[in-house]
This record gives C-alpha cells, sequence and structure tokens, in this order.
C-alpha cells in the first residue's frame, strides 16, 4: 500500500515490485500521480507486456472528520486525498487508457488516535456509500481501505478524551463490519475485502522506556543549617515565625494567606535595599515551613480546596529521571501526549511523595508534569521517597508509538539500551541486547570526528606538560580519561556505579 506523495520515481519503484511478484496497491492522492501511472503503464505496454502491474487505489477526501489531537487531518480540508470530482476523472481516464482493471481499491483515512466511535461509525457510512456507488458502475473494485486510527486507551478511562478511546477493538471490528455491510446490502452490491492500517493500536503496546530515577531536586526552601532567630530580626521575618509557630487545623487556611502576603513583602524589601541577604533566606524557610504545615492540615480535611491542590503542585518534589523526553517521549513534550509512568520498584509499599519528572538534559522543556487518571490530568504523580544508595525505577508505558523512531538528538543523548523480550507461557526470554549510544556517536552525529576531538585535546595537554603547568603522570591520565569516553554511554550510569 504506497500513501503519500509520490514522484515518477516512486512510482516506477511500484511497478518493479509488481514485476517482483509483490502486490503492489498505488493509491492515487493527487492527479499528478494518476500522469506517473499512467504513463509507466504505457511504456511497460510496449517493452514489457506480459508484465504484472501493481493495482490502483483512490483516497477519498470525506467530509466526516475525526476526533482528538489529530482530528485536523480529516475533512474536506485535509491534506492528502481526491474529492468527488476527482474521483470521477479518475475513473474516466482510466476508462479512456484501457486500465480500469487496474482500479482495485478505495482508501480513506481521518486522522490518528480517533477517540469517538461515532465519528468513526459517520465516516464509514460515508465511505462505503462510496464504494458502493463506484461498484455501480461497473468498476472492478474490490478493497475498501478503512485507514488506520484506532485509539490507544492511555489512560484507563475509555472516555473520548485525547488520550483514551470510548471503545475497544471488538467494538471497532464489529462497527465496521455492520456499518458497512449493511450500506453495501441496501445498495446492493458485493461486499468489500476490508483492509485496515490501525499502526498505533498494534505498536504502542510492544515498548515501555525504564529508566532510574537518579536524583531528587526540591522546590521547597530548607535552611541548610539549625536557623536561630535573633531580636534584630526585621519585624516581617518575626512575623513569619510567629505564623509558623501557631499555625493549626483551625487556622491554617487564614495564616496560609497571610504567609503569602508577608512573602511578597519580603522580596519587596528586599529589591528596596531595606532587608539583608541573610534576612531574605530565614524568610523564604520560614515561608515554606508554613506552607507544609498548611498543606498537612488541608489534606486531612473531608474537602480540600483548590488553593492547596495548586500548593501542593508547587511544592512537590522534582525527581531527576535517566532520559531525555526528546529522545524516548518526543510526543510528550510536542503534543502533550500522556503516558502511563508507574514505579517498578517497592510496589508493596504506599507511594509518600507527589513528584514531577525532569529528565537530564540541559533543556528547560525536560520535564512531565501532566499524567494519566481516570478522572482528570494530574499534575503530580504518586511515587516513593528515595533513599540513598537504593535503586529506583520508573516505567513509561506505551511508548511503541513511534516514540524511538521519532526521537530526536536534542542535547546529543542518542538511542537508549534496548532490550528485546519475549514473553510465552513458561516465562520470558531475553532474546537480545541492543547497546545504545556512545559519546564518541553522538558527536559524529553533528560531524564531529571522535578521533580528532582526541587529537585536539592530546595537543592541548601535552602543551600544558611542555609549559609545566602539568606533570607527565597528570596529563597521561587526562589524555587516557578523555579517549576512554568515546566509547562510553550517553545516560547516567545508575547510583554513579
Amino acid at each position: 500500500m504506497l500513501n503519500g506523495f509520490k514522484d515518477r520515481d516512486f512510482v516506477n519503484l511500484a511497478f518493479a515490485g509488481a514485476m517482483a511478484g509483490k502486490n503492489v496497491v498505488i493509491v492515487i492522492e493527487k492527479m499528478s500521480e494518476l500522469d506517473h501511472t499512467l504513463d509507466i503503464a504505457a511504456k511497460f505496454a510496449k517493452e514489457a507486456p506480459e508484465a504484472p502491474l501493481p493495482m490502483v487505489g483512490v483516497r477519498v477526501k470525506l467530509y466526516s472528520k475525526g476526533s482528538g489531537k489529530w482530528e485536523k487531518s480529516g475533512g474536506e480540508a485535509a491534506k492528502f486525498g481526491l474529492t468527488t470530482t476527482e474521483i470521477l476523472e479518475v475513473i474516466r481516464r482510466l476508462q479512456e487508457a484501457g486500465r480500469i482493471d487496474m482500479l482495485k481499491l478505495l482508501h480513506f483515512h481521518i486522522g490518528s488516535q480517533l477517540t469517538d466511535i461515532k465519528r468513526i461509525k459517520n465516516a464509514m457510512k460515508e465511505a462505503a456509500r462510496t464504494y458502493a456507488k463506484i461498484v455501480k458502475m461497473n468498476i472492478p473494485i474490490q478493497y475498501l481501505d478503512v485507514g488506520g486510527g484506532m485509539a490507544v486507551d492511555y489512560d484507563g478511562s475509555r472516555t473520548s478524551f485525547e488520550s483514551s478511546a470510548n471503545y475497544n477493538a471488538r467494538e471497532f471490528a464489529n462497527d465496521v463490519i455492520y456499518v458497512i455491510k449493511t450500506v453495501c446490502d441496501d445498495e446492493n452490491v458485493e461486499h468489500p475485502t476490508i483492509i485496515q492500517e490501525s499502526g498505533r493500536y498494534l505498536s504502542a503496546y510492544h515498548a515501555m522506556l525504564v529508566t532510574n530515577v537518579q536524583d531528587e531536586i526540591e522546590t521547597v526552601v530548607e535552611s541548610l543549617t539549625e536557623m536561630e532567630m535573633t531580636k534584630d530580626d526585621p519585624q516581617i521575618v518575626q512575623e513569619l515565625h510567629d505564623l509558623r509557630e501557631t499555625i493549626n487545623g483551625k487556622n491554617y487556611r487564614e495564616y496560609y494567606h497571610d504567609a503569602l502576603e508577608n512573602r511578597d513583602e519580603l522580596f519587596t524589601m528586599f529589591n528596596l535595599g531595606l532587608i539583608s541577604l541573610e534576612a531574605k533566606g530565614k524568610g523564604e524557610v520560614l515561608f515554606w515551613d508554613i506552607c507544609e504545615k498548611a498543606d498537612q492540615f488541608a489534606q486531612q480535611k473531608k474537602y480540600v480546596a483548590e488553593e492547596f491542590d495548586e500548593l501542593r503542585q508547587l511544592m512537590c518534589v522534582k525527581y531527576l529521571a535517566n532520559f531525555s523526553v526528546f529522545r524516548s517521549m518526543p510526543d510528550n513534550w510536542a503534543l502533550e501526549q500522556l503516558f502511563p509512568i508507574v514505579p517498578i520498584h517497592k510496589l508493596n509499599k504506599k507511594p509518600s511523595e507527589y513528584a514531577t519528572l525532569c529528565d537530564i538534559t540541559c533543556d528547560s522543556d525536560g520535564i512531565v508534569d501532566k499524567f494519566v487518571d481516570l478522572h482528570d490530568v494530574k499534575p503530580v504523580l504518586e511515587l516513593h521517597t528515595l533513599v540513598k544508595g537504593e535503586s529506583y525505577y520508573l516505567a513509561m508505558m506505551l511508548v511503541g508509538a513511534y516514540q524511538e523512531v521519532m526521537g530526536n538528538n536534542h542535547n546529543l543523548f542518542g538511542v537508549p539500551h534496548e532490550a528485546h523480550v519475549f514473553i510465552g507461557e513458561d516465562g520470558y526470554i531475553i532474546k537480545k541486547v541492543v547497546y545504545g549510544a556512545t559519546l564518541g556517536d553522538a558527536v559524529a552525529s553533528v560531524r564531529f570526528e571522535p578521533g580528532q576531538l582526541q587529537d585536539t585535546f592530546r595537543r592541548a595537554v601535552l602543551q600544558r606538560i611542555k609549559e609545566g603547568k602539568l606533570s607527565n603522570d597528570e596529563g597521561s591520565k587526562a589524555i587516557r580519561f578523555y579517549e576512554d569516553q568515546v566509547e562510553s554511554y550517553t545516560y547516567l550510569t545508575p547510583n554513579g556505579k
């Protein structure tokens, strides 16, 4: 099935495939593609009259549209497809050329990740009716390609939300068959052979990304040494201290509001030069202490005010995960696609932390701060407290469509290690391990030669030795270390081992 833009070389390749015994279908999506097809068919009629020819299909541009993030890829403004008038012109020209027997397929596609079964059924009705009308014109069409788009239920909610689907595979199949059969029976035409191209649904489940949490980034400001209040502390700092010491389950909301006002005043006074840097630091610590206590009291209530949900999001810890969003989950960054993310350690313990994830790139967009939930999109993920020296791994599920092939080399983090795992009745087996990109691979991808870089570094070190700024032993160690790095992994070694 050859979809997308096709130039003359592409069409020539299709004819070559047919000669090799392949069942090739050239799907006409622009009138120029028909020109190429007819010209090459005429050439084959002269030079190789007995050679098998590829089949031809037409992609119809339906009025019906899909749903979800890719809704705009369907409908009358779609990028690809022929209007009714253009399809009739294709039929006329094939008939004139004596090639109408090549036309075997009708194709349509209304988008990816189609979340609403009602939209799908509407498109099926329109496409089936078009198919039936073409058959009644005595055209030998046999196949109806219903395109791709069957959605993956990323969040488990079974709704028409953009990261879900309000149907399953069985319901999809039942509705497709029923609608097409009903229309064909109504038009009294033979039922077509149905083709489907749901690549996302088939591939999403085949891959997951497993990454270790390397460290955490605290949002809440904490004092690194024991804080002592003195009589010389500014009034604003003393007020924050009093709020921290007297907050309780009855006044926490009022005191939290007071703390917000005091913090604003603290920053204003510092900017005006009225308080010292030390006083500002004390005030920040006291403010976050108040926030933590207010959050604890708020979470004990039956109804949690919305402002404390926002506070929890603000206070959540950031876990530094050993991966690149741009390499391994580009749709999360580019389209805010949700992927299920779960811990695979400590599953016998209740999570105690609310966290967002940061990758190890130097880009501020390298974060994951939206997570799947049955009722909404969560701004934080429930995870376990990190323990120094203990591993903690997360699994990012359903990334098989099509994250690994779309991932880019932003920040020069290459492909991660890959394990091919086969699961059977007797358990699982790791069939193959493919090692990920090295630093040498990364620099070579942007057209730097690792050997040339090593030579440049070596000359720089030798010059320092010549100048007496490094000893021979120190220089040799530096050169060996640099040269060894070319074969090292672009990602971090878990726990620094």
